[in-house]
Order: C-alpha cells, then sequence, then structure tokens
C-alpha cells in the first residue's frame, strides 16, 4: 500500500480516536477526569503492548499532547461550523452564498486536521518501526473501544452521563500475525 495512502487512513482512524477522547473529557480540571485517568492507563500500558521502552511511551505522549490542543480547537470550530451550517438550512430559504461560505470553511477545518494529523503521524513513524507502529495503532484503536465501553451512555456500565472508573489492568498483547510466502 503506498505510504500517502497508509498514512491518510492511519491519520483518519487517529482522528477520530483524538475526537472521542476530547468529547468524552469531563469538565472540569480535577484529578479525577475521566481523560487524565485515560492517559494514566495509556501511559502504564503502551510499552508492553508496543514492545517499546518507557522512554519512547514518554515521547509518543509528549508528540500526542503537543498536537491535541491545535487538534481540539479545530475540532471545535468544525463542530460550531456545523451548528451554524444546521442553523442556516432550518431558514425556509437559505443563502447560497452563505452556505457555500460554511461548506469551505468545513472542508478547510477537514484538511488542517487531515495536515495536523499527518505531521503527528510522521514524528510517531520517525521514532517507531513499522511494526511498533501498526501496534500503536491497534493499541490506540482498542483503548478508545474500551473507553467508550467504561464511558457508555445513560444506562450504560457509568450510570447516566457518567464514567465508571478507569484504572490500570495488565497490558494487552496485541496478536500480530506474519505471512509467509504464498503456496
Amino acid at each position: 500500500m503506498p505510504r500517502k495512502v497508509l498514512l491518510y487512513l492511519f491519520g483518519l482512524m487517529l482522528a477520530g480516536m483524538a475526537f472521542g477522547t476530547w468529547a468524552w473529557a469531563q469538565p472540569g480540571g480535577g484529578p479525577g477526569r475521566f481523560e487524565d485517568k485515560f492517559q494514566e492507563v495509556k501511559r502504564s500500558q503502551m510499552g508492553p503492548a508496543l514492545g517499546v521502552d518507557q522512554r519512547t511511551v514518554d515521547k509518543l505522549i509528549q508528540i500526542d499532547q503537543r498536537y491535541q490542543p491545535q487538534r481540539q480547537k479545530l475540532i471545535h470550530e468544525s463542530k460550531s461550523e456545523f451548528l451554524r451550517l444546521r442553523q442556516v438550512m432550518e431558514q425556509p430559504n437559505p443563502s447560497e452564498p452563505e452556505v457555500k461560505a460554511i461548506l469551505t470553511n468545513m472542508k478547510g477545518k477537514q484538511r488542517e486536521i487531515e495536515n495536523l494529523k499527518q505531521r503527528q503521524d510522521e514524528e510517531e513513524m520517525a521514532i517507531l518501526n513499522p511494526v511498533q507502529y501498526a501496534r500503536y495503532v491497534l493499541y490506540l484503536q482498542s483503548m478508545m473501544r474500551e473507553a467508550r465501553s467504561i464511558k457508555g451512555g445513560p444506562g450504560g456500565p457509568g450510570g447516566p452521563g457518567r464514567a465508571a472508573p478507569l484504572t490500570p489492568s495488565s497490558p494487552r498483547e496485541i496478536p500480530v500475525g506474519r505471512q509467509g510466502p504464498p503456496q
């Protein structure tokens, strides 16, 4: 698979996961925030899951933390544009120039998010080999699934709108199968 396509796919997956993390963050800056616990679990499990040392884990977390504020800002702006579009489209006769301007802004935000994600992916790929990077992508995906199941929705495991406690557990192994030459 060409590298650009691979980067694009990984970028889309990680952008979606990043959005999920941002959306789950609870308001308030207290030490019990879900996002803080999520980061703590990530820090403790990532090394064994990827087969890397703690220094590499810390570098990956630093990269993510460096991009996160800008990513959150772009996501927030994108959501605001979407809400604005909905408001305009609820009018009986929406203004075509206004709709076009909003759509242009939304596409621009999407491109900015993709470019930001690509830069982050390139930094991460610079410190990981391809197998470690693939494990990293799979690890982040499994963490997001686990976070969704813990956070739950109304009536879910965390109760109405509340997150269940997230505690570090033993690292999970991510199977990496190697295919032999075709026979």
